[in-house]
C-alpha cells in the first residue's frame, strides 16, 4: 500500500501538515559527491568535489529550516520536498510544494550568505565581505523570476492533467538563512509579497488561508489528486559527476548551478540582441535548465538535449560549451 493510500484510506480531515513526499538530509547528490570525493586523489579535483560538498550541505541546511517550520506551522496541508518536473518541454525543480483547500504553493528555498538587496527594477545584489573585510557587491540571478516560472509551468500541468483553471498558485522565495537581512526599500511590490524569511512562513500561509477575499474550497480528494499527480511526474536524474569534474582528464572546470543560470541568460541575451531575435529563440527556459542538468562538455553531449540540432548547435554550441569551461 502507498504512502498516500495509507493517508486516505479512511475517511478523515486534515488538521495538520503531512508530508506526502518528505524531507530528509540523506540527498542522493551529496552521497554521490561524497563516494567520488573518496575515489579522487588530493589535488583540484578533490578541493574542487570538497566545495560543492559544503554548498550543498549549506542549501540542505536551508531547506531544513523550512521543512521545520512548515511540519510545526499546525496548519491544514499537504506538502512535498524536491519535486522535478518533466512535462512536455518543460522542467521545473521545485524545493517545497504546499497545497491546501485555498492554493497550492511553491516555496524555492535560498541561503545566501551576504546581505540581498533590491532595487526598483526587481534586480537582486548581493553585499559580502572580501577577505580584507571590505564589502564587495555581485547580481545575482533574481529567484522571483526562477519561481514565477515554475508557477506558470504548475499552472500549465494543472490545468492539461487535472482540469484545474481558477486554483490560486503562489510563489513565496524564502531566505533560509538566519543572519541574511534582506533590504526591500527600493523593492517593487509585487516582489516583496513574495520574498520572505523562513520564520514568516507559518504567518504567511496562515494569512493566505484565511483571506476572506478567495473563495476558492478544494476538497481533500482533489488536493490528494494533485499531491499524486506531482508524484507521478517526479523525474529526478542522476548528475553525471565523473563527467562534470573530468575526472579522467587532467583539468577539472565546475561551476554551481546559480553560476552556470547567470552565465548562460547574459549569453542568450546578448546573442539575441546580435541577431535581434527573441532570447527564447537561442535556448528556453526549460533548455536551460536541461544544459545544466546535464553538464555538456562536447557537441555530442549537447545534441542530445531535446530542442539542440545540428543547426542550433553549430551556431550556439561553442558559446555555450566556453561557459562549461569546454
Amino acid at each position: 500500500m502507498s504512502l498516500l493510500n495509507k493517508l486516505f484510506g479512511q475517511k478523515r480531515t486534515i488538521q495538520s501538515p503531512i508530508f506526502v513526499k518528505d524531507f530528509t538530509k540523506e540527498n542522493h547528490q551529496l552521497l554521490s559527491l561524497n563516494e567520488l570525493f573518496n575515489k579522487v586523489a588530493d589535488g583540484e579535483q578533490k578541493d574542487n568535489i570538497e566545495r560543492d560538498i559544503k554548498l550543498l550541505k549549506y542549501g540542505i541546511d536551508g531547506e531544513n529550516n523550512v521543512y521545520f517550520e512548515l511540519k510545526n506551522s499546525f496548519l491544514p496541508i499537504l506538502c512535498l520536498h524536491d519535486v522535478r518536473l518533466e512535462y512536455g518541454d518543460y522542467v521545473a525543480q521545485l524545493d517545497f510544494v504546499v497545497i491546501s483547500s485555498k492554493f497550492t504553493c511553491i516555496l524555492e528555498t535560498k541561503k545566501l550568505s551576504g546581505n540581498i538587496s533590491i532595487d526598483s527594477d526587481g534586480n537582486f545584489v548581493r553585499t559580502m565581505k572580501n577577505k580584507y573585510g571590505k564589502d564587495y557587491k555581485e547580481g545575482i540571478y533574481s529567484p522571483v523570476t526562477q519561481n514565477t516560472r515554475h508557477v506558470d509551468i504548475l499552472k500549465h500541468i494543472l490545468s492539461k492533467e487535472l482540469k484545474i483553471n481558477n486554483m490560486p498558485i503562489l510563489s513565496l522565495v524564502v531566505m533560509a538563512n538566519p543572519k541574511t537581512i534582506i533590504k526591500k526599500v527600493k523593492c517593487p511590490a509585487e516582489i516583496e509579497k513574495t520574498l520572505i524569511k523562513y520564520d514568516q512562513i507559518k504567518t504567511t500561509l496562515e494569512k493566505y488561508q484565511t483571506d476572506k477575499s478567495n473563495q476558492y474550497d478544494l476538497a481533500e480528494k482533489d488536493m490528494q489528486g494533485i499531491a499524486e499527480l506531482l508524484i507521478k511526474l517526479n523525474t529526478p536524474i542522476d548528475m553525471d559527476f565523473e563527467s562534470k569534474y573530468q575526472i579522467t582528464g587532467d583539468k577539472i572546470q565546475s561551476k554551481d548551478e546559480s553560476l552556470l543560470r547567470e552565465e548562460l541568460t547574459a549569453y542568450r541575451l546578448k546573442t539575441s540582441r546580435e541577431e535581434n531575435v527573441k532570447a527564447y529563440f537561442i535556448f528556453n527556459n526549460a533548455e536551460m535548465e536541461e544544459i545544466i542538468a546535464k553538464y555538456p562538455r562536447t557537441e555530442e553531449e549537447l545534441l542530445e538535449i531535446k530542442g539542440f540540432g545540428k543547426v542550433k548547435v553549430e551556431k550556439y554550441g561553442k558559446g555555450i560549451l566556453n561557459i562549461f569551461g569546454s
